[in-house]
């Protein structure tokens, strides 16, 4: 199942992920119609860590709706592990919010050189980046990550996130 997932052409998959999100709640009409690009590209994007249709309407869920769980694990392990995060998630959405264009190269140069200036390792940002954007401690590329979520939501997660270290 999860390698029919993986390999099956997108337009057979994406009717299937639709009906696992009408059923969860999580659809929206414009991922018919204005979003359908993004929507396309997120489901792409996230089907190669999922097993089930399930997966994308619980682990894939933050990429839809900022209602999500996060994972007690992840949280502990890379949030709260290092108290620095206080302080370096808000300034990291500051610097973020600053990015132009908006790209997975451009977010990356960003990130490693706000970890640089911080004295800081960009694995540490990383891992707390997924962990605040989509609570879980693994998935795609960040930068896709941060590219698909948005400047926007990505920049608050990053703030609101804090508050858990």
């Amino acid at each position: 199942n999860a390698e029919y997932i993986r390999t099956m052409p997108l337009d057979e998959l994406v009717p299937m992920v639709k009906s696992e999100f009408e059923s969860a709640g999580l659809w929206r009409p414009e991922y018919d119609a204005e979003e359908r690009a993004w929507f396309e590209r997120t489901i792409d994007l996230i089907r190669q860590r999922f097993y089930t249709l399930k997966d994308f309407s619980g682990q894939g869920r933050a990429y839809l709706s900022d209602a999500f769980e996060f994972d007690p694990q992840a949280v502990s392990k890379n949030l709260k592990k290092e108290p620095r995060l206080r302080e370096l998630l808000p300034a990291l959405a500051d610097s973020l919010e600053q990015v132009e264009p908006w790209t997975t190269e451009t977010i990356e140069n960003a990130l490693r050189a706000f970890a640089d200036e911080s004295g800081v390792k960009a694995g540490l940002l990383i891992n707390a980046s997924r962990t605040a954007l989509t609570g879980q401690s693994v998935g795609p590329s960040m930068f896709e990550v941060f590219d698909v979520i948005g400047r926007e939501r990505s920049a608050k997660r990053l703030r609101d996130a804090a508050r858990l270290v």
